[in-house]
């Protein structure tokens, strides 16, 4: 399976625990802050949400959001 990826400028509405922001799939790939776990739990939901949504079925491909701990943290990533 060939995973879809977002485009550079796709926005997202993050929620990591109680905080809350709006970033770019490149901006997240890149880093979205200083703190490591926050990187690495935001790129693990997108690529979680990138994978869902290459699946071949309707409901995949309509796959708007994610949710899930990853890092010890909880996340919810949102197609904005």
């Amino acid at each position: 399976m060939q995973v879809k990826h977002f485009e550079e400028t796709q926005k997202f509405r993050v929620i990591i625990d109680n905080a809350s922001f709006y970033a770019t799939a490149q901006q997240i790939r890149n880093g979205i802050g200083a703190l490591g776990p926050c990187n690495a739990a935001t790129m693990s939901a997108l690529t979680a949400l990138e994978q869902t949504r290459s699946g071949s079925g309707t409901a995949e491909f309509a796959a708007c959001g994610i949710a899930g701990q990853w890092e010890g943290l909880n996340v919810q990533l949102d197609v904005a």
